[in-house]
């Protein structure tokens, strides 16, 4: 019978052995643990000859109670695994830091004479190991008595990628404007090229871009493409730890004759609120001039005091 028990029992600590092994490696490291955390080498456990079977438990016990120290000074390394639900943006790109928010303000006045503006917009941004995405739509309403004066969205896509530790990038661009009072239903502009940091610190960011691609305006006198340059510059400084100015100029000359360009330009200046805290207030200046307007205004500027809620 004494032998029968000293099977079991070797049996048992043997599946116990396995499996804490299994869990020590069966798992990545860079999940649980850092990559300098080491694990101890297994110790082979043998039962003293002749034992008696009422010590067995005993000697049993004393075991695992000298395995689960070395198993144990390892768990202030573990660190806890995250998980992201179904409607987190994480879950479907990734846990890099991500930067989303919609923003929204409202003006108008009643008397004599009636005006109501409106603006609101969203974004999106992320800093990846590799990649950065900037992408931001505006959108922007204005009646006076009530007559619609202004109707008109902006979306705005960057994409650049990172050359290793190298200030040079490659980016991709796309612009996409709707407005009612333009003679064109949607305007896209495509364009890629390469960017360069001029200035890259913790509280200051200049980027340059010089690329080239097309634009067409859908429904308009000129619908087809054209090819055109693009000079743009990328303005980021960090005031302080609750305020930011940012400032974006993008130049689209057309190749075959420079006279003929637009000119997209944006700056905000964002002001963290103490309470709640995932809202600022953004004061932004939005303006877009054409060279060939096609019988209406070349310029059109916009100005708006936003409430910004980060999601």
């Amino acid at each position: 019978m004494l032998p029968i028990r000293r099977i079991l029992v070797c049996l048992i600590v043997s599946a116990y052995c396995c499996a804490a092994g299994m869990m020590a490696v069966g798992q990545e490291p860079s999940v649980f643990a850092p990559p300098s955390a080491t694990l101890p080498a297994p110790r082979l456990f043998e039962f003293p000859e002749n034992l008696p079977s009422e010590s067995v438990p005993t000697v049993l016990e004393e075991a695992l109670s000298e395995a689960s120290p070395a198993l144990s000074g390892d768990e202030e390394l573990l660190q806890p695994i995250e998980v992201y639900e179904w409607y987190e943006t994480s879950y479907w790109f990734g846990p890099a830091p991500w930067d989303m928010g919609v923003n929204f303000g409202l003006n108008g006045s009643e008397g004599q004479n009636r005006s109501q503006s409106m603006a609101g917009g969203a974004y999106a941004k992320r800093d990846a190991e590799l990649w950065t995405l900037d992408s931001k739509i505006n959108y922007n309403m204005t009646s006076a008595n009530s007559v619609e004066t202004q109707n008109n969205a902006l979306l705005d896509v960057r994409v650049d990628r990172k050359l290793h530790k190298s200030a040079w990038s490659l980016f991709v661009l796309n612009q996409t404007l709707y407005d009612e009072f333009q003679p064109f239903d949607l305007r896209v502009s495509l364009n890629s090229g390469v960017g360069y940091k001029w200035v890259d610190t913790a509280n200051f960011n200049l980027i340059g871009r010089f690329g080239a691609g097309a634009s067409r305006e859908f429904g308009g006198v000129d619908d087809e493409w054209k090819a055109e340059a693009l000079f743009g510059l990328d303005y980021e400084y960090l005031i302080s730890d609750k305020q930011r100015f940012t400032m974006k100029v993008d130049y689209f000359p057309e190749w075959e004759d420079f006279g003929q360009y637009r000119v997209v330009s944006d700056a905000g200046w964002e002001i963290d609120l103490d309470k709640p805290k995932n809202m600022s207030l953004r004061f932004t200046v939005n303006d877009r001039y054409d060279s060939t307007p096609n019988g209406v205004d070349p310029n059109l500027v916009n100005y708006a005091v936003l409430l910004n809620w980060k999601l």
